[in-house]
């Protein structure tokens, strides 16, 4: 019976058995090497021999200085406008505003629109903001040089456009808003000027001048009346005292020369000066019965009588005393001064007169001041009332246009610091940049796979030294 165990023979060495994926180590990291190399040197030459794209630049700055604008009207009121420097305000970057303006969708694609291509192919400009400056860079690229000026130069153009919009609307809304305002203060000065004109139609005091030429003049009739009453007092004096020195008063003295004017008393006087004189001359030659002096006695009883009853008619007095001042006022001398008794004592009853009349003008007024001063207080308030509603209304109208020169409040003014230029080299395919870049990518692989070769021998090391043996 034969063995189960065939005898190996002598001349064969013993070879141990491979599988077919037992291969080599050092095969698997050349081909994983190859491979990692392959992709990184395709994407390199895919980059190097890609398309060119240009690059157009350009640049806004931003002014920092504020504009104040004031108007002041005389006696109505004052608008006043202030914007400050768009960079004063803590917090608040407009070049942050302008970077989201550039890049938003509406001001791309306008852009793109006016170029007449797709919102996708115009791309998103490259917006840089330049540090402590009030400058912003902008890039946009392009298949071309022109074709990267234009998207650059149509990027400005939209930019430029959107920020006008912006601006209009603004002071769109903030006109709307103060003429919704001034349709009110126009409703106050309307009802102001209204209780105003009422208050005139109503009443005798209409202005405040009415009541100062009102109390000028009532002050100016108390000093003429204080003067009257001076100029009064030392004619009265003066009157008082002459009176007293010719022994007469001012009435007989202007009964004499009534009389004394009197043509008929006159020729009775006459008549009876002839009969006295006569009665006297006859008296010193005959006795008190010689028919001579009686008949001259007759004449002198007749014109006597005739006297008595011409004074009783003609100033309702019979008194013959007066003849004697009949006869004083002939001489000169007395009769001038029978003249200015009677002359200062008619000034002075004419001032007398014009004091009376002075007191009831003075009172009238006072009267009217009185009365007036209630109306002067209303018509103050309403005169004010009415000045402040004007004010108000004016200053409203002139913000209005005030307000349309301040169109760089909220997006300030903003220039071309630097115009698109036009590209003379492409910014892409860099070529040295990517060789670069491949063989450090290249250098980076091979030393990976050198780690993925020595890593059981580092790991061996690094468990010896910590003591945890060996794998």
């Amino acid at each position: 019976m034969m063995s189960d165990h065939m005898p190996i023979p002598d001349d064969h060495a013993l070879v141990r058995y491979r599988r077919p994926l037992d291969k080599p180590r050092w095969a698997r990291y050349i081909f994983v090497g190859l491979a990692v190399f392959f992709v990184i040197w395709a994407m390199v030459a895919a980059y190097v021999l890609s398309s060119p794209t240009y690059s157009s630049k350009f640049s806004f700055v931003l002014p920092g200085k504020g504009v104040n604008t004031k108007v002041n009207l005389q006696s109505i009121g004052e608008a006043s406008t202030s914007s400050s420097s768009p960079f004063g305000t803590r917090g608040i970057n407009p070049r942050v505003n302008y970077k989201e303006i550039l890049v938003s969708d509406l001001v791309v694609r306008r852009a793109a629109d006016s170029l007449d291509i797709g919102f996708a192919d115009f791309g998103k400009p490259t917006v840089k903001l330049v540090d402590e400056t009030a400058i912003i860079n902008v890039a946009n690229k392009g298949g071309s040089p022109e074709s990267a000026r234009a998207k650059s130069e149509a990027l400005v153009e939209a930019f430029n456009s959107r920020i006008e919009e912006l601006r209009t609307d603004e002071m769109d809304r903030r006109e709307e808003g103060i003429r919704r305002a001034l349709s009110v203060y126009q409703q106050r000065l309307d009802d102001a000027q209204n209780a105003l004109l009422d208050h005139k139609q109503n009443s005798q005091y209409v202005s405040a001048r009415q009541y100062e030429e009102l109390t000028m003049r009532l002050e100016r009739l108390k000093e003429e009346q204080v003067r009257a009453s001076g100029d009064r007092d030392n004619i009265s004096g003066y009157v008082q005292q002459l009176s007293m020195n010719l022994g007469i008063t001012p009435r007989m003295a202007a009964n004499a020369f009534m009389l004394q004017a009197d043509a008929q008393f006159s020729l009775n006087l006459k008549d009876y000066q002839e009969a006295s004189a006569n009665l006297a001359v006859y008296r010193s030659k005959w006795g008190g019965a010689h028919p001579a002096i009686v008949k001259e006695e007759s004449k002198q009883d007749a014109t006597l009588d005739a006297m008595r009853k011409r004074s009783l008619e003609l100033i309702g007095e019979q008194d013959l005393n007066i003849l004697r001042l009949i006869n004083i006022s002939s001489s000169n001398e007395r009769g001038t001064l029978f003249q200015d008794l009677l002359v200062n004592f008619a000034k002075a009853k004419g001032l007398n007169d014009k004091i009376t009349q002075l007191g009831g003008a003075i009172d009238l007024h006072v009267d009217n001041l009185k009365r007036y001063a209630h109306e002067a207080a209303e018509l103050e308030n309403l005169e004010r009332d009415y000045e402040i509603a004007e004010a108000v209304y004016t200053s409203a109208v002139t913000q209005i246009d005030t307000s349309k020169t301040d169109v760089f409040a909220s997006y300030p003014l903003v220039q071309v610091l630097a115009a698109p230029s036009l590209p003379t080299k492409p910014v892409s395919p860099n070529k040295p940049l990517a060789i670069i870049g491949g063989f450090l990518g290249s250098m980076m692989t091979m030393f990976g796979l050198f780690l993925l070769w020595k890593r059981k021998q580092l790991l061996q090391q690094i468990l010896s030294k910590s003591g945890f043996g060996t794998l």
